[in-house]
């Protein structure tokens, strides 16, 4: 038996003579659990190149206090396992890649700091870095202890960790950046 209504009060009788003796189900209280939005900031851009002489040009001899653990991996407080993980797993697309071989510390260092304000610049979430491993060198892997010791201080790194195999292995590393 249909009345005649107006046309959305014809459905909405419908759907309710449709209903009748139908229990609900229990509602479970849920939320709303999309990704959070990436918000650029606006920060301070003074040139890193500014930055105090690093402690890496230390002597050979002293490079036990240029990284206390085995420094393949790092990150800052606040960088969860799991973006840590996914770092380890090469799961962020590299956006760019600087290779260190055959350069002087100094010059290394200099490279690896405008490397990365341009890999900032262009919102790259993960590049990659080149350093070797070491083997030929007459005082052991500075560049890789260098590195280390620049990521681990610099403000635009949230993480870093040695590359797979394939990657380049202990001689390279893959960094995590900080957004701007």
């Amino acid at each position: 038996m249909v009345k005649k209504l107006k046309q959305g009060h014809l459905d909405e009788e419908l759907f309710r003579q449709e209903m009748t003796g139908v229990i609900p189900l229990k509602a479970t209280p849920r939320t709303d659990s999309k990704a959070p939005r990436r918000i650029k900031r606006v920060q301070d851009r003074t040139p890193l190149l500014t930055k105090p002489e690093p402690r890496f040009l230390l002597s050979a001899d002293d490079q036990t206090s240029i990284d206390s653990g085995d420094g393949t991996s790092h990150r800052k407080n606040g960088i969860q396992n799991r973006t840590m993980q996914k770092l380890k797993r090469g799961r962020f697309t590299v956006g760019a890649e600087l290779d260190l071989h055959s350069m002087t510390t100094e010059t290394a260092y200099t490279a690896l700091l405008e490397f990365i304000e341009y890999a900032q610049s262009a919102s790259m979430e993960s590049v990659r870095v080149i350093h070797g491993k070491g083997l030929r060198s007459k005082h052991g892997p500075r560049l890789k202890l260098m590195t280390q010791q620049l990521l681990r201080e610099h403000p635009g790194v949230l993480a870093y960790t040695s590359c797979k195999p394939a990657d380049g292995g202990a001689g390279a590393v893959e960094v995590l950046l900080k957004s701007l």
